[in-house]
């Protein structure tokens, strides 16, 4: 009795329980120029023969997306990283609560990188069970039909149930599979999107996505780009936490 209503408790706290929806961020920019395109407004600042242009993208969960670029109009080569950026989220007050580095994209392609050499060999060896396994069924199978103790029956619900544990491997299978591929495509665009570390020569440029972790509380956000022999850039944006209902 005492289990029948734990089980009946624990069934009503999970079909009253939800995920309640993240709030989403709007980040507008306190700088009086800067040009709008598609809705968006792109903000460029420069330091001699170099401009940095940012624009707010959107909240992605508890990231700030941002898209980034650097120009380069010198006769030198500079270096531009991604990680030579900081987010600082300032209360009402404009004190600062936290000063937050950006995700790193290498780091990032590294954990992809790990997790897809780790789903291969778990694939690779469930593969080998696999025919382990229907190697077994195969062998039991023939020995049952050939076994007179044992009734065509009996032999028949063995043979389904070695079925269906095999349909449930190859399940299994395909289910690691889409995993592991999901991994490869989630890589890609993490190879592909973000501005990432490059060393911009003379006339050139380097432009991509940056992903900064949000700060619900914070009121206003600072991004400052301190980038060595060039120069240090500012942007301010006023921060709007919005609820989906």
């Amino acid at each position: 009795m005492k289990k029948q209503l734990f089980y009946a408790s624990l069934f009503f706290t999970l079909l009253s329980s939800c995920v309640s929806p993240l709030p989403i961020s709007r980040l507008s920019s306190e700088e009086p120029q800067g040009k709008w395109v598609a809705g968006r407004k792109y903000v460029t600042q420069t330091q001699g023969d170099y401009s940095m242009t940012l624009s707010f993208y959107k909240s992605d969960g508890d990231l700030l997306l941002f898209d980034a670029l650097f120009e380069n109009l010198d006769g030198n080569e500079v270096e531009f990283s991604p990680m030579q950026a900081r987010i600082i989220a300032l209360n009402s007050e404009k004190s600062v609560i936290s000063t937050l580095y950006p995700l790193d994209p290498e780091s990032k392609l590294l954990e992809f990188d790990k997790s897809e050499s780790r789903e291969r060999a778990r694939l690779a060896n469930q593969s080998i069970s696999n025919a382990v396994a229907t190697t077994s069924d195969l062998v039991a199978t023939v020995i049952e039909e050939s076994d007179p103790n044992i009734s065509r029956q009996q032999a028949d619900a063995n043979y389904n149930q070695r079925e269906w544990d095999r349909q449930n491997r190859l399940a299994d299978m395909d289910r690691q599979e889409a995993y592991l591929e999901s991994i490869k495509n989630t890589r890609l665009y993490w190879e592909e999107a973000p501005i990432r570390r490059t060393t911009v020569g003379s006339n050139e440029y380097i432009e991509g996505r940056m992903f900064f972790e949000r700060t619900e509380e914070a009121s206003f956000y600072t991004i400052t780009f301190d980038i060595p022999n060039v120069g240090k850039f500012e942007f301010n944006y006023k921060h709007e936490l919005i609820t989906p209902y």
